[in-house]
């Protein structure tokens, strides 16, 4: 999640569990939670690898997060307090100033977009919609970065400019 393991690279059980001083069994069924989560895959006699994402996995989830948010913005709507709408409304100027910056810090610019929409979700109260934002966005920024990462000379924070996929 954190984008340490590249992208197909193959993962052994065993090295791993050795590697971590566990036994096999629990790191095995956090291969199968990962696999079931989208995050590995594990073929015959190939073994287990990092998942790589097809541009369609990548779309799709960015098609969930817009859902995502839509929900997200409509119970803030509903449950913010005054408080808490003037603090987003603080943090909107300035990620709208900084998108604006044509020669501003990109890696500060995503952070801040990303704080903004993670605590409209706070503020709607449900625990559920925020895990279900920040697992979206891990994943799919994750994505995007090995994505733009493969490019000559890129890189995730050094981006000029970042779109949707």
């Amino acid at each position: 999640m954190r984008g340490e393991l590249p992208i197909g690279k193959v993962i052994s059980r065993r090295q791993l569990a050795t590697e971590l001083g566990m036994s096999l069994l629990p790191v095995s069924e956090a291969f199968l939670r990962l696999e079931f989560e989208g995050l590995l895959e594990s073929r015959p006699r190939a073994g287990t690898r990092v998942r790589i994402p097809t541009e369609q996995d990548v779309r799709g989830h960015y098609v969930v997060r817009e859902a995502l948010e839509a929900e997200a913005a409509r119970l803030f709507a509903e449950a913010a307090t005054a408080q808490e709408r003037a603090e987003l409304q603080k943090l909107a100027a300035r990620v709208d100033a900084l998108s604006a910056q044509t020669d501003g810090d990109r890696f500060l610019y995503l952070s801040l977009h990303e704080k903004f929409h993670h605590r409209i979700a706070e503020c709607t109260r449900c625990q559920p919609l925020v895990d279900a934002i920040e697992k979206n966005h891990v994943l799919a920024s994750t994505w995007l970065c090995v994505a733009r990462q493969a490019a000559p000379g890129q890189g995730c924070s050094s981006q000029k400019s970042v779109k949707r996929p």
